[in-house]
């Protein structure tokens, strides 16, 4: 970012939009505030673009949960271009360059070749976070993190993904750079209706937001409903006795008193790739409705499965991404989503060793075994174990059974399957199942 671009009116029509990107992603920021940022802008070095991120957050930022959507509509206004000489030092589609550069920490580099090679901007331009994912699929950093591994094995599984998620964050600041600012900051229609596949991090936020206070009117709803049918239908032996008080005339009519069925739940849901926001807004939603669950197990897995149920507790049911990975064990080899083989571990771990009534499934995932054994077997075993088995899939149906999906396979075995790709669907569905 050069400073000479940066200078007299450029840089204050700059951090004016950046400010109105803030209050479109719902940040709260005063006009007082821009001038203020305007004037921190002016009196540091532009050359600097770190002193001028924190410069401009100091002054527009007031809540740390709008730092994500700052960092996002900074880089799309302030972006880091790469070097006139372009990238150098690791050519494109080198495994072991690649691999040797996470080894040695060669991030930015890394970052720009992977974007440049695998997130599609060459092409038709779509959302960041479309752009993003195809750059994630094709960089295959599980992989790329089991073969630095294997290049440097003093390194430790959590420092590999430490740098991991710090070359995520330049991929995506790359992205954005290329992308610069869009037309529409955020998504102007309503936030339930957000794809959740599609969506930028600041639409995320939104969501977030949105989704508790959603959960508790979804609540109510629900506790009107199992009022409403506590009544049941007449009971016309006792009417008639009843009526013997009353010289034969029922004025008083007895009801039958239903039991509704309050399912025992478990949820399982994968964590990996572009499905894991969708499966924490699943966590957050049915743990919010604990209330009207008997009892709640929740469970997350990669290629491998852990049990989160307490974790969720004593986050008051509001859990981060980086909370599961530190507090969880769910990745055993290379950290590609392999249904088959969690499929079995919670047939014989779970299900099979269950002891209280049947309980209702709730499966949430897009059902890509990255071309390994589906084990459909796995999941007919978990069906007769259950009352009732549910599979949520954020993915637009015309992508399922495309290249490794293999939703078609599990759906003989699920009393429903659903398209669920925002959180009205979500809500509408879960309210439906339980």
């Amino acid at each position: 970012m050069a400073a000479e671009a940066l200078s007299g009116s450029a840089i204050t029509e700059r951090v004016i939009r950046l400010g109105r990107s803030l209050q479109a992603g719902g940040a709260s920021v005063a006009v007082v505030e821009i001038i203020d940022a305007v004037r921190a802008a002016s009196a540091i070095d532009l050359g600097q673009r770190t002193e001028l991120r924190v410069a401009l957050r100091a002054t527009m930022v007031k809540h740390p949960r709008h730092n994500e959507l700052f960092d996002a509509v900074f880089d799309r206004h302030f972006p880091a271009h790469p070097a006139d000489s372009g990238p150098s030092g690791i050519p494109l589609g080198s495994s072991d360059a690649a691999d040797l550069a996470i080894a040695n920490s060669d991030l930015q580099t890394l970052a720009v070749n992977l974007v440049e090679a695998h997130a599609g901007l060459d092409g038709d331009r779509r959302s960041e976070g479309h752009h993003l994912q195809r750059a994630y699929r094709g960089a295959d950093l599980a992989r790329m993190m089991s073969d630095a591994r294997r290049t440097d094995p003093s390194l430790s599984s959590a420092e590999l993904r430490a740098r991991i998620d710090q070359l995520k964050r330049l991929m995506a600041a790359e992205v954005r750079a290329r992308l610069g600012p869009p037309d529409h900051e955020v998504f102007a229609g309503p936030t339930e209706d957000i794809e959740f596949l599609k969506a930028s991090r600041a639409e995320l936020d939104r969501v977030r937001e949105a989704i508790r206070p959603l959960a508790r009117v979804m609540a109510a709803r629900l506790t009107r409903k199992r009022r409403s049918l506590y009544r049941g239908r007449v009971n016309l032996r006792r009417t008639v006795r009843l009526s013997l008080n009353s010289g034969g005339v029922p004025f008083d009519v007895a009801y039958r008193r239903p039991r509704p069925h309050r399912p025992e739940l478990l949820v399982l849901c994968d964590i990996s790739g572009s499905v894991a926001e969708f499966s924490l807004f699943t966590l957050t939603l049915m743990s919010a409705l604990s209330a009207e669950v008997a009892r709640t197990r929740s469970f997350v897995f990669v290629d491998r499965m852990d049990e989160i149920t307490d974790l969720l507790a004593k986050t008051e049911y509001s859990i981060e991404p980086w909370q599961i990975m530190r507090n969880t064990n769910v990745i055993a080899d290379d950290g590609h989503s392999d249904y088959g083989a969690v499929l079995s571990q919670f047939r014989d771990e779970v299900t099979q060793s269950y002891w209280g009534p049947a309980p209702t499934l709730l499966i949430t995932g897009d059902a890509r075994t990255n071309y390994r054994d589906a084990c459909p077997g796995a999941l007919e075993a978990i069906s007769r174990c259950c009352r009732r088995v549910y599979w949520l899939n954020p993915e637009p149906r015309a992508e399922w059974d495309n290249e490794d999906s293999e939703i078609s396979t599990y759906a003989p075995y699920c009393h429903g399957v659903f398209e669920v790709r925002n959180l009205r669907q979500l809500l509408t569905c879960v309210e439906e199942l339980i």
